[in-house]
């Protein structure tokens, strides 16, 4: 009799695990990514306001007796510089309180990366490879991250929705404080889906902007940025 009122109990717990068994690699990936995207945000974006903000000249050039170049001698400034500094200062301030949302533009459609991150992936995780699936999967997916909730100031917008046109979407003037593009490739994992690697880039303008290689694993649970490599920079 026992067996037979546990035997429910037992069919439930089967068909629970082969639920679980049935995620495909593609729905795994989706959910880490939404998992770390508030993360990848942070670690990527920037408020192109203050990337370009540079501190102006202050002080003499000091030079050796063959021309090269050797440093500042910030005793010797101007008063034109000090007066350029003060102002650059308290803008910069003015920028850094300033409670305006940042817009970003992100492109939803994530693709398979164009390296071989391989060697570079096994270099960072030790005793641990990337994993290729025998069968055929998606080159890229759209990715929905409109309902995620980010962390800090900066909202996206769909990449759609500003102009297609070669340099236009630096030329617009906008009603709102833009910053850049933001985009990322998929991510690889290794068999245990225990790390990843994945490839991030933001660009602030037709010779701005940075890529970035980006390492994360799962501790507690949760999955975490382990690391963040720059690539390239403009």
């Amino acid at each position: 009799m026992k067996r037979l009122i546990n035997l429910p109990i037992i069919v439930g717990i089967i068909l629970f695990a082969s639920c679980e068994r049935k995620i495909t690699d593609l729905e795994f990936e989706k959910n880490v990514m939404t998992e770390i995207f508030p993360s990848l945000i942070d670690s990527t974006c920037l408020d192109l306001r203050l990337y370009t903000n540079f501190p102006p000249e202050y002080g003499k050039a000091i030079y050796d007796k063959t021309g090269h170049y050797i440093g500042v001698d910030s005793t010797k400034a101007t008063k034109e510089q000090k007066q350029k500094l003060l102002e650059w200062k308290i803008n910069t301030e003015k920028i850094k309180n300033d409670t305006s949302k940042i817009i970003i533009a992100f492109d939803p459609k994530l693709k398979n990366n164009s390296q071989d991150l391989k060697e570079d992936f096994e270099k960072h995780f030790k005793n641990s490879k990337i994993f290729t699936p025998k069968e055929k999967i998606e080159s890229e997916y759209l990715f929905e991250f409109k309902d995620i909730r980010l962390n800090n100031k900066f909202v996206l917008k769909n990449i759609s929705e500003f102009p297609k046109e070669r340099d236009a979407i630096w030329n617009t003037k906008y009603n709102f404080v833009f910053s850049g593009v933001v985009s990322f490739s998929r991510i690889q994992f290794d068999k245990n889906k225990q790390f990843g690697i994945l490839d991030g880039g933001f660009v602030c303008g037709g010779l701005c902007g940075q890529g970035f290689r980006i390492y994360i694993k799962k501790v507690n649970n949760k999955w975490i940025i382990d690391q963040v490599e720059g690539t390239w920079i403009a």
